[in-house]
């Protein structure tokens, strides 16, 4: 099953691959929302993990236009991000695009066992 990770950081989206291969899944890394929404239409996903912050706008308006697709309206999307920024998080919230929240720094053996139930 195939996971998309939608984060800009090179080490995050390694440490995200990483986990889902451990998880039994297959990863893809897009760097950014427009790549990421472009990887969704592409193909069947299993779960999306988006960062707040990506260089071509917030992760949660780009999860709100990845609920917007009739094909990727039930697919599951966690955000994850390092921000402690409240009003961010209100936002993000506001129209529940996403199905979980993941902390960074997180801890990897709490992920990998949420990504198994995912993908089981």
């Amino acid at each position: 099953m195939k996971v998309l990770i939608v984060e800009d950081s090179g080490p995050g989206a390694r440490l995200w691959a990483e986990l889902v291969a451990l998880a039994g899944g297959e990863a893809e890394i897009a760097p950014n929302g427009a790549d990421g929404l472009a990887a969704a239409r592409a193909g069947a996903l299993a779960l999306v993990v988006m960062d707040l912050r990506l260089p071509d706008g917030s992760g949660a308006e780009w999860a709100r236009r990845f609920k917007a697709e009739a094909a990727l309206k039930d697919v599951p999307i966690w955000a994850c991000s390092g921000l402690d920024a409240m009003d961010l998080l209100e936002t993000a919230w506001e129209d529940q695009p996403f199905a979980a929240f993941i902390s960074k720094p997180f801890e990897a053996g709490e992920v990998l066992a949420r990504l198994r139930g995912v993908l089981a």
